[in-house]
């Protein structure tokens, strides 16, 4: 797999107050991983290194780069979703929120997903080298190492600009095209359904979304066969325009992708 995107979306909150209910979700897992699993992992974590209040130095006016965070006592229950995505815009898993966006659920999902070979790992906050610091208290994460940082290419537009030119994606050899703002349009549709999962019991709110995940998926891939060839001859007009060879891309510099993740 050549890139992973990794954002939060804070549309997908639920309130305390919700309709409740003892039912467990019927695909609990599947998608959303077990609340009581992150949990246990963000308080290894937290336990295990050494946090600094506050936030970063070039991320200091992005709330998703605290490091650590309280739970919230406000009348919301989960405070959102954090998601992962492939490439090409297909769902690969995701949480709950409750501490804000905080750099251990990346973390988590990062160390979900390593399984399969990433070479690029995209965020918004990349830039501060966090896992850098934690594998040297957690050395059963080093191999997430492997995972090239990302800085999406739009949010790095909003860093300091040695920032930008170290770590956006623009500038990594072999990103080919990938922006690593993908997980945005799947923001953007997971979002319309916002307005009644916040209102909905725990067990409701994680199918549903789940099932809007597996249709949203079922999507792409039935429409992989006519946007891959796009993207590859709008690559191609490319090559042409600026007066690259146009022989093809080279390895891992396929914006289409040679699998679909």
């Amino acid at each position: 797999m050549l890139a992973v995107s990794v954002d939060g979306n804070r549309k997908h909150y639920r309130f305390k107050n919700a309709a409740r209910s003892e039912e467990k979700a019927l695909l609990d897992g599947i998608f959303i991983a077990k609340d009581d699993e992150v949990e246990r992992f963000v308080d290894y974590i937290h336990s295990t290194t050494n946090h600094v209040s506050g936030r970063g130095v070039c991320v200091g006016e992005w709330s998703a780069a605290r490091e650590t965070s309280q739970k919230s006592s406000s009348k919301i229950d989960e405070e959102g979703l954090e998601l992962a995505v492939c490439r090409h815009g297909v769902f690969l898993a995701a949480l709950n929120m409750f501490r804000g966006e905080i750099y251990a659920y990346p973390l988590y999902l990062q160390n979900k997903l390593a399984n399969t070979p990433i070479s690029f790992f995209a965020m918004d906050i990349t830039c501060k080298p966090y896992l850098n610091k934690v594998t040297k208290s957690c050395p059963e994460l080093q191999h997430l190492l492997s995972m090239k940082p990302f800085l999406s290419v739009f949010h790095a537009k909003a860093h300091d600009f040695k920032c930008e030119v170290k770590w956006s994606g623009a500038y990594q050899h072999g990103a080919g095209l990938t922006l690593g703002e993908e997980v945005e349009q799947c923001n953007a549709f997971l979002s319309r359904i916002a307005v009644t999962t916040k209102h909905m019991s725990k067990a409701g709110r994680t199918d549903m979304l789940t099932l809007m995940a597996m249709r949203w998926n079922q999507q792409k891939f039935n429409n992989l066969a006519t946007s891959l060839p796009c993207r590859y001859q709008k690559l191609f007009e490319g090559h042409k325009t600026s007066g690259k060879p146009t022989s093809g891309p080279g390895k891992h510099e396929n914006p289409a992708g040679s699998d679909t993740s």
